[in-house]
């Protein structure tokens, strides 16, 4: 999905972009948990600014759909797959130590969960600003930073 929006401020290799809000494009939009200000008229979302737009920048930028749905299903593929383990490996530990299998099947899956939670949040906070976040893809109307 591609939308527009003003360059608010920039910081490093990122862009705050104000974006005018028409609620039926925000809904349908992935990257609206990203979006400050999905109540109001306009919001703010943090985008890579590569084209190096400037304050006062009105820029086109590109919401990658594709890489938001494929990290959703690794996210949960992810917690799943620990679960099940955690659930399998208490459940064998139950019956060399002689514990309840219900307790022991029930806590392997929570420290499965809380494992694969923690591997999963390390690993996005890496990726995340390298695959998730928006693209400023044009400089539609440059600012008076540009001369």
């Amino acid at each position: 999905m591609k939308d527009k929006g003003l360059v608010i401020s920039t910081k490093k290799d990122l862009a705050d972009v104000e974006v005018q809000c028409s609620m039926n494009a925000c809904q349908e939009c992935s990257a609206k948990v990203l979006c400050i200000g999905r109540k109001q008229d306009k919001g703010h979302i943090s985008v890579k600014n590569p084209m190096d737009a400037c304050p006062g920048d009105q820029v086109l930028f590109q919401v990658p759909e594709d890489k938001y749905s494929r990290a959703l299903i690794y996210l949960f593929g992810i917690l799943l797959s620990c679960s099940l383990l955690g659930l399998g490996l208490g459940s064998l530990i139950s019956k060399l130590a002689g514990i309840s299998s219900t307790a022991a099947g029930a806590s392997g899956l929570f420290f499965g969960l809380i494992l694969g939670g923690t591997g999963a949040y390390f690993l996005f906070r890496r990726h995340n600003k390298k695959y998730l976040y928006p693209v400023i893809v044009d400089i539609i109307k440059k600012g008076d930073c540009h001369g």
